[in-house]
C-alpha cells in the first residue's frame, strides 16, 4: 500500500496511518487572542462530508519540551478525556462533529494557557493536522492617581492599577492629551494570579499644566483605561508669601524699635529716662513681641494646611481599642462621676485606609459640641495586623473627657488644656517627627506632640477618630482637594 502525504509531504511504502492537512481548513493569520477569565475558540473545520462515524479528535498543547493532550473525544465510545491540568475547562461541540467542526471551546483562561495549540483529526487511515496559536491578555481595573507628599517646591503623584496582561504600556497626558514631559517612573510587577500590577509617579513643577491623565494601554487588546484630575494651586507649597509678609512687618518693627532706641540714646546725653518712659518702651515690646507670637503661630497654621490630603475612614474595617486617659494612672480630673459609675478603660476608634510613611499630611475633623470625643494618629507594623488594643508608644492623640481636653503621650503623660472650638487641625510631620493639633478656626496650635519612629521600614501612621455607640461620630472635615474630571 502506497499512503501519501498530501500537500507537499513525502511519501510513505510503510503501513500506518499517513498525514495530511489537505482536509483541515486554514489556520488564521494571526494569532487567537482571549481574554483571561472568559472563554475562547480555537477552530478547527474538516472539510470532509461525512465524518465517518469512527474517527477521533484531540488537542495537543506544547508546552517547552512537554506535549499535554488538554482533550480528546473518541467518537465510536462517544467519550471525552481531559488533562487534569484542563479538567472541566474545555468542551468540544458534539452536536457538530459530525459536521466537521472539530474546534474547542477553552474555558476560564488562564495566563499559563497562552502557547501553541495543535489540532489532530484521525478517521479511514489518515490524520489530519493544524496548528493554532493562542495569546491570552487580560484588561486592569481603571487607574486611581494619588497626591503624594511635596518634594521640595514639586508635587508628586502616583497612579496606581492591577489585573494587567501582558506587560501593559504607561502614559502621562497633559490636558491637551501630548504625552507630558516630566519624567517618570514606573514599576510593573507580577501577582501571585499571574496579571501585573502597575505603579507609575511622576513630579510636577509650580507653573507647569496642572490637568494630569494616567493611561494605560494593552496593545495585544488595543484597550486602555485612563483616570484625570485636576490639581489645585493651592498643593503647591505656598508658605514663601507668608514668609515674605512676616520678613516686611519684622523688618519695620525692628526699624522703629531701633529708632526709639535711637531716639532715647540721644536724649540720655541731655536727661535721665524717666520710670513712666521706660515703662512705656516695655510694654511695646512686650506687645510686639506677642504680635510676632500670634503671626507667626497664624504662618504655621497655614503652612500645615498647605499640605492637606483627603482622608476616607475604613467604617467597613476592624475597630481598634484604645487606652482611656481618664484609666491612665497620674491622670488628674476635675470632674466628678456619681458613686458607681466608672469610665470604660479602653476608647474604640475608627482608623483610616490610607497610611503615610513619609511626608508631611494634614486633616481636619469636626467634633461639634460633644463633651466625650477622641482623634489623632496610631502606628502600625506588622506584628500588630491581629491586635484591638494598640500599646502606649504607638498612638497619639488629643482626647476631650466630659468637657476636658487631654493631649495624651504613647507613655500616658497627659496635659490638659481647654478648647472650645468644634474643628480640630492635625498634621502628621514625618519629617520633624511629630504631630500637632490645632484649633482650626482660630488658626492656633493647641500641643505638639515628638513620634517616636521606629526602624521597621513596614511601620505607617493612620489617622483615626472615636466611634462610640450611641454618640455621633465626628466627621472629617473637608479642606480644598484636587478636583477629578471625568474620563472620557
Amino acid at each position: 500500500m502506497d499512503l501519501s502525504h498530501e500537500g507537499g509531504s513525502e511519501s510513505s511504502s510503510q503501513a500506518g496511518p499517513s498525514t495530511t492537512g489537505q482536509l483541515i481548513s486554514s489556520p488564521p493569520g494571526s494569532p487567537i487572542v482571549g481574554v483571561i477569565g472568559e472563554g475562547v475558540v480555537l477552530p478547527c473545520l474538516v472539510a470532509a462530508d461525512p465524518i465517518p462515524e469512527i474517527f477521533s479528535v484531540q488537542w495537543i498543547f506544547q508546552e517547552q519540551a512537554e506535549k499535554i493532550t488538554v482533550s480528546r473525544y473518541d467518537g465510536k465510545s462517544k467519550k471525552e478525556k481531559q488533562d487534569e491540568r484542563y479538567q472541566g475547562r474545555t468542551e468540544f461541540f458534539h452536536s457538530e462533529l459530525r459536521a466537521g467542526n472539530m474546534s474547542l471551546l477553552l474555558k476560564n483562561i488562564r495566563s499559563s494557557d497562552k502557547g501553541s495549540y495543535t489540532c489532530v483529526v484521525s478517521f479511514n487511515d489518515t490524520y489530519h493536522d493544524v496548528l493554532i496559536e493562542l495569546q491570552v491578555a487580560a484588561q486592569g481595573g481603571a487607574p486611581s492617581i494619588f497626591l503624594r507628599s511635596h518634594l521640595k517646591e514639586d508635587i508628586g503623584l502616583s497612579c496606581h492599577s492591577a489585573g494587567w496582561f501582558p506587560k501593559p504600556v504607561v502614559i502621562w497626558l497633559d490636558g491637551r492629551g501630548q504625552v507630558r514631559k516630566e519624567l517618570s517612573t514606573t514599576k510593573i510587577t507580577m501577582m501571585p494570579a499571574g496579571l501585573y500590577s502597575v505603579v507609575t509617579s511622576v513630579s510636577l513643577k509650580p507653573g507647569s499644566d496642572m490637568e494630569v491623565s494616567c493611561r494605560i494601554v494593552n496593545s495585544l487588546l488595543k484597550m486602555r483605561s485612563e483616570s484625570r484630575i485636576l490639581v489645585s494651586d493651592i498643593f503647591f507649597p505656598s508658605i514663601s508669601k507668608w514668609l515674605i509678609i512676616f520678613l516686611v512687618i519684622l523688618c519695620l518693627s525692628m526699624v522703629l524699635i531701633a529708632t526709639v532706641f535711637s531716639k532715647l540714646r540721644s536724649n540720655q546725653k541731655k536727661a535721665v529716662i524717666s520710670g513712666k518712659v521706660k515703662m512705656e518702651i516695655e510694654e511695646a515690646k512686650s506687645k510686639l513681641k506677642k504680635r510676632f507670637g500670634r503671626l507667626k503661630a497664624e504662618l504655621d497654621f497655614w503652612e500645615a494646611r498647605s499640605h492637606a490630603v483627603p482622608i476616607t475612614m475604613d467604617a467597613d474595617g476592624q475597630v481598634l481599642e484604645l487606652p482611656d486617659p481618664r484609666a491612665s494612672p497620674g491622670v488628674e480630673s476635675n470632674t466628678s462621676k456619681p458613686d458607681g459609675q466608672n469610665s470604660p478603660s479602653t476608647a474604640p476608634v475608627l482608623v483610616g485606609k490610607e497610611g503615610f510613611a513619609a511626608g508631611k499630611h494634614y486633616w481636619e475633623v469636626e467634633v461639634g459640641q460633644q463633651q466625650d470625643w477622641v482623634v489623632g494618629v496610631l502606628r502600625k507594623k506588622g506584628r500588630q495586623e491581629e491586635e484591638r488594643i494598640l500599646p502606649g508608644e504607638d498612638y497619639w492623640s488629643l482626647h476631650r473627657s466630659q468637657g476636658e481636653i487631654f493631649s495624651s503621650e504613647g507613655d500616658c503623660r497627659v496635659e490638659k488644656q481647654r478648647m472650645s472650638n468644634p474643628v480640630v487641625g492635625v498634621l502628621l510631620d514625618l519629617e520633624e517627627g511629630q504631630v500637632n493639633f490645632y484649633e482650626a478656626k482660630q488658626r492656633a496650635i493647641v500641643v505638639k506632640m515628638p513620634l517616636r519612629l521606629g526602624k521597621e521600614p513596614a511601620e505607617k501612621f493612620y489617622p483615626f477618630l472615636s466611634k462610640r455607640e450611641g454618640a455621633p461620630t465626628p466627621l472629617i472635615h473637608t479642606v480644598l482637594i484636587p478636583v477629578p474630571l471625568q474620563t472620557p
